[in-house]
């Protein structure tokens, strides 16, 4: 019976320990606010007090109070570091640029306090919207809503939840727009995406693997000129020296013999057949492949006709020079066969050689004149980059 007191005073601190925990519990839960983050950047890692957040893009539940937010790029560099703010029941948003990434310094980045909401749970209120209108100066534009993929080309979003939304839009995959915007219930939220110079040099910028691509495939049409010197007549003078014998009826002319180059990529020379298969020239093609076809006729014609003659006219020479002919008798004078045969074999090897030998000359050394050249090089570049992407006026003035 001594040790009753002792065992009721220990129940009732532990009942009051346990009250106390459930209200501090019960406390807790509802001093609790939202945080949200937008990013311009891709593949970013957020740690809310050194924790990964893996959903940072909508973080509930968090305690009230000071909290402090460190953003990773894909790089591992930090790229924002911040203590924040939790209110009660509000949303705490965060926009990080990418002009953040480029100077990774511990500057402040827009955050904004949403007014609180009626539902505690959601960072905006469903049953009140308003309307995002968008006047682009820019086609071919594609707009995002809270990282949700509103389509291309959008002018207008309805339906949208009052409060704080970050709206991007994207141009060839590069972000020209990005800012935090304002809906205001039943009414109208206008924006404008301009077209300016920051833009354009932007989408250029993120085109590295595009432009290089060009560098290393356009066509560049090159004029060259040459001097070249004709001497005619005779001269028993040593050439650069002179003398007090020996004469001169030598005349020399120099002219200026102009040509030109197909270039591509800046380095490789091409021929007139590589130009017309980039550009798409049937012309020149129908051209080239009925000199090859004239070509593949002379080779299959001089080339038999040579060997044969080399062949039959051999055995006969053979014939008539040994000692002991082997096509007639001996002692005898080769007869006229053989010399009209081994005639007709020279002449005939003759033809089958030059034949061969001429058949690479069947060929001119330009199909294509320099102006034509220049054109077709001008098409294939301009649909060159259009495959790629560029801007039609991306190298002219170099």
């Amino acid at each position: 019976m001594i040790f009753k007191p002792k065992l009721m005073k220990t129940k009732s601190l532990l009942l009051a320990v346990l009250f106390f925990a459930f209200v501090a519990q019960a406390y807790s839960q509802v001093q609790t606010g939202t945080l949200k983050i937008f990013s311009e950047l891709n593949g970013i890692s957020v740690y809310l007090d050194e924790s990964k957040q893996e959903n940072f893009q909508e973080i509930n539940k968090i305690p009230v109070g000071t909290h402090y937010v460190r953003i990773m790029n894909n790089e591992g560099a930090k790229v924002y570091g911040q203590v924040v703010t939790i209110i009660k029941d509000q949303v705490t948003t965060i926009l990080l640029e990418s002009k953040n990434a480029v100077q990774p310094q511990e500057k402040p980045v827009n955050q904004v306090v949403e007014k609180p909401v009626e539902n505690k749970n959601v960072i905006q209120d469903q049953t009140k919207t308003g309307t995002v209108k968008i006047f682009s100066e820019l086609t071919g534009i594609v707009v995002y809503l809270d990282e949700n993929k509103q389509g291309e080309d959008i002018r207008q979003i309805n339906g949208v939840p009052a409060g704080s939304h970050y709206l991007k839009v994207l141009k060839d995959g590069v972000s020209v727009f990005g800012e935090l915007v304002t809906v205001t219930e039943n009414s109208v939220t206008s924006i404008l995406v301009k077209n300016d110079g920051k833009v354009a040099e932007k989408i250029m910028d993120s085109k590295v693997k595009e432009r290089e691509e060009y560098g290393n495939t356009k066509v560049d049409v090159i004029l060259s000129s040459n001097a070249v010197t004709q001497t005619t007549g005779k001269s028993t003078m040593f050439p650069g020296y002179y003398g007090y014998y020996g004469y001169s009826k030598s005349n020399s002319v120099t002219s200026q013999v102009s040509d030109f180059k197909i270039i591509q990529g800046g380095v490789k020379e091409i021929g007139d057949v590589s130009l017309a298969t980039l550009a798409g020239n049937q012309d020149i093609l129908k051209r080239n492949a009925a000199d090859n076809a004239r070509t593949l006729k002379m080779i299959n014609i001089g080339t038999p006709l040579f060997l044969g003659c080399l062949l039959v006219g051999g055995t006969v020479f053979a014939d008539m020079l040994v000692k002991k002919p082997f096509l007639h008798k001996v002692g005898t004078t080769a007869p006229n066969w053989e010399i009209g045969v081994a005639t007709g074999c020279i002449l005939g090897g003759i033809v089958g050689y030059a034949m061969v030998m001429g058949s690479d000359k069947t060929h001119p050394a330009h199909y294509y004149q320099v102006d034509n050249a220049a054109k077709d090089a001008q098409e294939y570049n301009k649909k060159l980059k259009e495959k790629l992407g560029l801007p039609e006026t991306y190298d002219m003035n170099k």
